[in-house]
């Protein structure tokens, strides 16, 4: 089975990323990316996505790439991270990449960011850094 299946099949066993509408599209040794379709459900009162769907998406990608970093098919959880939002995100579509700075044997330092796709323009809205643990 390939990283991507791999990590499609951990993704179909995590109940609230379903529900979120979490997707992973891109999975190698380089790294991973995540999309997500925004609908009403994902935006807070000012009509923006809600920072805690940012936090979930790039949360999954820091913790996927950590993940496969570490071996294959560890049981691995995200110890500590850390978000920087830097713009509202607005428009249909938002995607997160993961990618690991240092893997050692048993942890992963990984960093990521967070896009929105709105008029045909991708612009940043979030980077983060994070510990991947394997359990």
């Amino acid at each position: 089975m390939d990283l991507l299946e791999l990590g499609r099949e951990v993704l179909r066993a995590q109940p609230f990323s379903r529900h979120v509408g979490a997707e992973l599209v891109r999975a190698g040794p380089e790294g991973v990316e995540f999309a997500l379709a925004v609908g009403p459900e994902h935006l807070q009162h000012l009509g923006t996505v809600h920072g805690g769907v940012i936090a979930t998406l790039l949360d999954n990608a820091l913790t996927f790439a950590g993940g496969m970093a570490l071996g294959p098919q560890p049981q691995v959880l995200t110890v500590e991270f850390k978000v920087n939002f830097v713009r509202p995100a607005r428009g249909g579509r938002l995607t997160a990449t993961g990618r690991v700075v240092h893997a050692g044997k048993r942890l992963a330092v990984v960093q990521g960011e967070v896009y929105a796709e709105e008029e045909g323009e991708r612009r940043l809205v979030a980077l983060g850094q994070g510990t991947i643990a394997q359990v």
